[in-house]
């Protein structure tokens, strides 16, 4: 039963950091000309940086140090096998953090209407992609479905040995 708690944590864990890449996507598509933030100075294009949290050793390292002793029972059974299990518990969690680079490009716009134009008539924006933001928001709605399938298909499974 653990193995399937350890699943659905990996799979919640895949939801919360692809919910955060569909935001930051979204917010970058929301400030694409904005010219003033609260810090001063027109909006910087953020990203998310995942990492994994906690990670004392490699998956395949835990998988294979790992091994579960076959029971005889019957004299015709080979003694002394073992068979590598996978104990679950050693769970990963992703880890997202939003970082703006401070080093981007802007964008300069003549307008010299604008409010924020300097003396040249330039205004400074962020230099955004919206194509960019677009396909970086359907490879992290993909993802979220995936993390979906995975949970739904856990739950069918359970469901189905819960009949047996």
């Amino acid at each position: 039963m653990g193995d399937l708690f350890s699943s659905l944590k990996i799979s919640g864990s895949g939801l919360s950091v692809f919910r955060r890449k569909m935001n930051i996507a979204a917010e970058n598509l929301a400030n694409v000309e904005t010219t003033q933030t609260e810090n001063g100075g027109p909006y910087q294009r953020k990203t998310l940086k995942v990492t994994a949290k906690n990670v004392p050793t490699t998956f395949s390292r835990v998988l294979n140090s790992t091994r579960v002793e076959l029971a005889n029972t019957q004299k015709a059974h080979i003694s002394g096998r073992s068979v590598p299990r996978y104990n679950g518990t050693n769970v990963f969690h992703a880890n997202a953090e939003a970082s703006v680079d401070p080093n981007q490009n802007l964008r300069m716009v003549y307008d010299p209407s604008h409010p924020d134009a300097d003396p040249e008539g330039f205004v400074a924006m962020p230099d955004i992609d919206p194509l960019t933001e677009m396909v970086n928001m359907m490879t992290a709605a993909r993802g979220y479905e995936a993390n979906i399938s995975s949970i739904q298909t856990m739950k069918d499974m359970v469901s189905k040995a819960l009949d047996i």
